[in-house]
């Protein structure tokens, strides 16, 4: 666009340099004059535009590294908060209600947050929601400072927390397709596959750094005061929480330097319009066998798979391998440093052709995996299956999010990526509270096979009667149309 303003500028400067026959004296020089002039601002301004069209990218990956480091630091604290024996020193079936609180939220939420996405200006969103997330982790940092931690201020947090997710997720997911779409216009070669993937790659950096600091919780009352370290183990819980709503704010600082956004008008109005729009976001998903499945896996993966990440993990690193935040530290960013790994791989390659294909696989040999876990093994094997198993997830994540942005109109992006978020969330809290149920009755070895069980009927049931086992990506199929 900025190209085309210059070129016309070009011409009107030619044209104006070129009028002598004026019969005023001096209107061919002023003419002259007033388009250099023009032609000096207009190339500021392009210059300008590319400025912030170039810093637009970097500074959402440091919007996405606040929210998933706060996170990172969120999954440590949280089980160990519940289930720590300098804590509350709770069991599995608290852990599984008390994430229930924590992800229930979405459900109600999410489809709300889809269309509040679309129509707000996604900039401010961002800040807003920034602030807003910073407040229960200050105010968790308080109860714990003042002896006051109980298990209904940890409900009450996850609660919070979780609504202010539900209404995150679509605004930030969203707005990625725009900084791609941006960059292209002035000549970025970054496809939207590789702005997912980078936006990806943030995400497990900032979850593996929220991790490791975390994972120090119970580290700390062994470090003298003159050494630096925060003291007994609840002043310590109480910094990291701190450190935590510190982080989110700074979120909304990165959020500034990100462009207003596509606002959609649907032509309706008001609170019960909303509805209106989910039900149109929900006909595009049905209408469309990719966002069918993906949103299908997405709730098989909730109840299946993240509720033996939040809850039979953590009972494991307790009662199996008798280790306290460390350890839960140890298994989380065994696991996200796989999932980045296999994310810094995907990024290399920019048009993947067979992306669903490369889903499914990644997703069964990721669920085979969970099933060693049902034999007594070494700790150092048992860090191997989660890394196996992070590995799997990265290329999910990334595959899934890149199939849903290709697939959904440009229109209804955020409602779509609501109901794709929708499947996921509303499989957590029920797999949450299963998983903590059988993880209490039959110990948590022997209930692997619910989970990888699960997951590969699903991932059968994909393979022959989706479209996603044979579907190309458009990233590949555009590619392949310009040879």
């Amino acid at each position: 666009m900025s190209d085309k303003i210059e070129d016309i500028v070009d011409d009107m400067a030619e044209d104006a340099v070129g009028d002598v026959t004026s019969p005023v004296s001096g209107v061919s020089e002023a003419l002259g004059a007033g388009a250099s002039f023009l032609s000096t601002a207009t190339h500021w301004r392009a210059r300008r535009l590319r400025r912030g069209v170039g810093i637009e990218l970097p500074a959402y990956l440091m919007v996405q590294c606040s929210w998933f480091m706060a996170f990172g630091l969120q999954m440590v604290l949280f089980p160990y908060l519940i289930t720590g024996r300098d804590h509350l020193h709770l069991g599995g079936l608290e852990l599984g209600l008390a994430n229930m609180a924590l992800s229930a939220p979405s459900v109600i939420f999410l489809l709300i947050g889809g269309v509040v996405a679309e129509r707000a200006d996604g900039r401010r969103l961002l800040i807003v929601l920034h602030l807003l997330a910073a407040v229960p982790a200050f105010i968790l940092a308080t109860s714990v400072a003042r002896g006051q931690l109980s298990y209904p201020v940890m409900i009450a947090y996850g609660l919070t927390i979780g609504t202010v997710g539900a209404f995150m997720m679509p605004a930030r997911d969203s707005i990625v397709n725009e900084i791609v779409e941006r960059r292209m216009r002035v000549g970025s070669n970054v496809t939207l596959q590789l702005g997912v993937t980078l936006a990806t790659m943030a995400q497990f950096l900032a979850q593996i750094a929220g991790l490791i600091v975390a994972g120090y919780a119970d580290k700390m009352t062994r470090m003298p005061q003159w050494m630096g370290g925060f003291g007994i183990g609840p002043i310590a819980a109480e910094k990291l929480l701190l450190a935590q709503g510190i982080v989110l704010a700074f979120g909304a600082l990165f959020a500034l330097n990100l462009a207003k956004g596509r606002q959609v008008r649907t032509g309706r109005s008001g609170f019960g319009a909303a509805f209106g729009d989910i039900a149109e976001g929900f006909r595009a998903v049905r209408a469309d066998g990719r966002l069918w499945a993906m949103t299908a896996l997405m709730f098989g993966v909730g109840i299946f798979v993240i509720g033996a990440f939040l809850v039979v993990l953590p009972i494991v690193n307790r009662d199996v391998y008798g280790f306290g935040s460390d350890g839960i530290r140890d298994m989380f960013v065994t696991f996200w440093l796989g999932a980045f790994v296999s994310s810094v791989v995907l990024s290399i390659f920019r048009r993947i052709k067979r992306q669903g294909r490369l889903l499914l696989i990644a997703q069964f040999l990721g669920s085979s995996s969970i099933l060693a876990m049902m034999w007594s093994i070494p700790h150092w094997a048992f860090l191997a299956i989660v890394f196996i198993w992070g590995l799997a997830a990265g290329i999910s994540i990334a595959m899934s999010r890149s199939i849903v942005q290709d697939a959904a109109p440009k229109k209804k992006l955020a409602r779509v990526l609501s109901i794709y978020q929708l499947g996921f969330m509303a499989g957590a809290p029920f797999g949450a509270a299963l998983m903590g149920a059988l993880v209490d009755i039959f110990g948590p070895q022997k209930i692997a096979i619910v989970p990888a069980g699960g997951m590969t009927l699903i991932i059968l049931w994909m393979v022959f009667f989706t479209p996603v086992w044979n579907m190309k990506g458009q990233a590949w199929k555009e590619h392949a149309a310009r040879k």
